[in-house]
């Protein structure tokens, strides 16, 4: 699956196992074949992802939404 983080002034791509929201109305974990759907995150939260390696990481979004497909995420926000 594929995680695209994206602001104003960069685009990080990276290919991921699953990963981990906190939202306004909860906690999601996404994985491959996901429900599509369009999330607002909460502000200052943590998405963490692991790698297709197994490595797990982590990225601070202090605001944004998470626009959910089956085979990708794309996290629109302020890193």
């Amino acid at each position: 699956m594929i995680l695209n983080l994206i602001t104003p002034f960069q685009k990080i791509t990276k290919t991921v196992a699953w990963l981990e929201v906190d939202t306004t109305v909860g906690n999601f974990v996404i994985e491959p074949e996901h429900a599509p759907m369009i999330l607002t995150l909460e502000k200052d939260s943590n998405v963490v992802f692991c790698l297709a390696s197994g490595k797990r990481e982590k990225v601070l979004v202090k605001s944004g939404i998470a626009h959910i497909k089956r085979d990708s995420v794309t996290i629109l926000g302020d890193l």
